[in-house]
């Protein structure tokens, strides 16, 4: 990459703003000069939608197994406060909220994607949303349309920022193949300017607040390989570092203002020596907000199984399932994430670890017609006859292709072979339609720690259904806490 050193602005009498250079400027000129009004009626649905999925899985995610830990928690770290940690009850402040919340929404796997390519995308509305209700609680209210814009702005530059690291090399999974996860590490980006537009900051704080989220920035992959309850808390630290810049650059503490075009700013500090678009970050800026793009999820779990999963439902019934000798799965080099090795893939142990497990979710499809979250929970892992088709699945990954083939071969030596799939189920050339996302909405409820009642979800779910003329969007959390 070759940084951008615009020096011509950082006279010391000068603001934070007129200091950055000319590409930060024009970021931040965006998200402080773009309001409700100015926003494409796709941009407000995608925000919509958002706010709808973040709620539907935080509350599902506040039953998950850990998250009883993550609500104590956090109930200690914030004290006192009326902000709610959603499905289970409970208050504490904004700060310790919105990063429970967060670590809820990424619980299950569920979560919204921007697609780079038809196999694989990454997430932002579960840090996004979550910030912005987070700001919400902490400036004592904020209305509808404040938040919607928030959401459509924060995961438009978030989107821009994803394409400017994108490398055309079908093999890859994560911009500029590094350990760096990109769901998480483009999350703080994400989440600082929800939460800035909702508090109201003006071009100086806002500078301010993406120059201190450039030094907490964080995310990888480790936890998700090891399959650890430390995987979904990065969800929670990403917000938990954009609410942090916002408030700090409220009081006057200063950030780089070189964040992106630095010599140490993002890209050259994550992905040194990589070869990045910045011209993509203010390509149509203003014009196009990538954020309308978002897709949400079909299953739950790893999203590069999607495919797969369309292709297991298309041939399960023709198959007989007491007869299989082998299920191969022919895909992209993206699959390794969730196939790798495969002999500890075949036999998950944990929750997290079948979200990640290829051979286990092809084996709850094709027994089931669908992967739901009862497939995930722990007295599911011991399920015989998962376990067995789930030893029968074997991935070969090809650089050649573009889709995905599932080949199942009986004990007579018949072959059932699905058409490639391309493009899964929630991807938004084949998306969710709002009745699909409702009825997730539903099925999270029945998993929050505690009972939401019925008249309080559905007042919930009217409220983001027309989240333009509320009020206060404090409301909706209190009636899903």
């Amino acid at each position: 990459m070759t940084a951008v050193h615009d020096t011509t602005h950082d006279t010391p009498a000068a603001g934070a703003f007129a200091q950055a250079p000319a590409l930060e400027r024009a970021l931040v000129d965006h998200i402080a000069g773009t309001g409700f009004a100015d926003l494409p009626d796709a941009a407000v649905e995608a925000a919509r939608s958002a706010l709808l999925w973040f709620l539907a899985t935080a509350v599902a995610g506040s039953g998950a197994p850990g998250s009883d830990a993550i609500a104590a928690y956090a109930a200690d770290l914030g004290g006192s406060g009326d902000a709610p940690i959603l499905g289970t009850g409970t208050t504490t402040s904004p700060e310790a909220a919105a990063f429970a919340n967060a670590a809820f929404a990424k619980a299950h796997e569920w979560e919204d994607k921007y697609w780079l390519s038809p196999g694989g995308g990454y997430a932002m509305g579960y840090a996004v949303v979550a910030a912005a209700l987070g700001a919400a609680e902490r400036a004592a209210g904020a209305d509808g349309r404040t938040l919607l814009t928030a959401v459509a702005l924060a995961t438009d530059v978030q989107a821009r920022m994803l394409e400017a690291a994108v490398v055309a090399d079908p093999l890859t999974l994560s911009p500029t193949r590094t350990p760096w996860n990109p769901t998480y590490l483009f999350s703080n980006y994400g989440a600082a300017v929800a939460a800035g537009k909702v508090a109201g900051l003006d071009r100086d704080q806002l500078v301010n607040a993406l120059g201190l989220t450039h030094a907490q920035a964080c995310g990888n992959f480790q936890g998700q390989m090891e399959g650890v309850l430390g995987i979904r808390l990065q969800a929670g630290f990403v917000v938990r570092n954009g609410l942090t810049a916002v408030g700090l650059a409220q009081r006057g503490i200063d950030g780089a203002r070189q964040f992106i075009s630095g010599k140490h700013g993002f890209y050259d500090l994550h992905f040194p020596g990589a070869q990045v678009d910045l011209d993509r970050l203010v390509r149509d800026l203003g014009r196009e907000l990538l954020g309308a793009r978002l897709g949400f999820k079909a299953y739950p779990c790893g999203v590069v199984a999607h495919p797969v999963l369309d292709a297991a439902r298309a041939v399960r019934d023709a198959v007989d399932l007491t007869r299989v000798a082998r299920i191969r799965v022919y895909g992209t080099r993206s699959l390794h994430i969730m196939s790798e090795p495969i002999d500890a893939k075949r036999d998950p142990v944990s929750p997290i670890q079948a979200q990640f497990s290829l051979p286990w979710v092809v084996a709850c499809v094709l027994r089931d017609g669908d992967l739901r979250l009862d497939h995930l929970r722990p007295e599911a892992l011991n399920g015989e006859d998962l376990r067995r088709l789930a030893q029968h699945v074997e991935v070969v990954m090809e650089a050649d292709r573009s889709g995905v083939v599932l080949e199942v071969v009986d004990s007579a030596g018949r072959t059932t072979t699905s058409d490639e799939v391309t493009a899964g189920k929630g991807h938004p050339d084949n998306p969710l339609t709002r009745e699909d996302m409702i009825a997730v909405y539903h099925q999270g409820l029945r998993h929050a720690a505690r009972p939401i009642p019925a008249d309080m979800a559905a007042a919930a779910l009217a409220m983001v259904l027309d989240a333009d003329s509320v009020d206060d969007v404090r409301e909706l959390a209190r009636r899903l806490g």
